[in-house]
């Protein structure tokens, strides 16, 4: 490959950034530093970026869908709730009372949160919160990033 090949082929694959002003109220900002702070353990230069560009690009993605539904006119009927789906909604009211303003698809959250609130829910039995980490990751409501991180889905 020829330089000036590699270096237009750089150049068309290179991501664009745009510098956006606006403001957040203190309280949301405050929680989203201390939120990569704990992710990734520390807070370093372009976090805060990242994690509100995904967080966007999460927010476009729901909205998009629900523009094409609406569009196409389609009737989605919900399947009836099974009881894991009603514990997890529990779970996760425990999780936005006690730590969270919003609990996203995409986003990630300490497993000792989610052990908690399951302590809270169902019972401080070890093998009654494996249990719900096991069902509510077989009915697709959770998933494991790492072993001390999982994330909504």
């Amino acid at each position: 490959m020829h330089k000036t090949e590699e270096k237009k082929n750089s150049e068309e694959n290179r991501i664009i950034k745009v510098k956006v002003g606006f403001f957040l109220s203190k309280n949301v900002i405050e929680r989203i530093r201390l939120l990569i702070q704990e992710k990734y353990s520390e807070y370093g230069r372009g976090l805060l970026s990242y994690e509100v560009e995904m967080a966007l690009r999460h927010w476009l993605a729901l909205h998009t869908k629900t523009q094409n539904l609406k569009e196409t006119k389609e009737a989605v009927k919900p399947n009836p709730t099974p009881k894991a789906a009603i514990i997890f909604a529990e779970v996760k009211n425990y999780l936005l009372t006690h730590y969270y303003m919003e609990l996203l698809p995409g986003q990630q959250i300490p497993r000792k949160h989610l052990e908690e609130a399951i302590m809270a829910v169902r019972g401080t039995d070890p093998r009654t919160i494996e249990k719900w980490l096991k069902t509510f990751h077989k009915m697709g409501l959770i998933k494991p990033i790492t072993t001390a991180t999982w994330e909504i889905i």
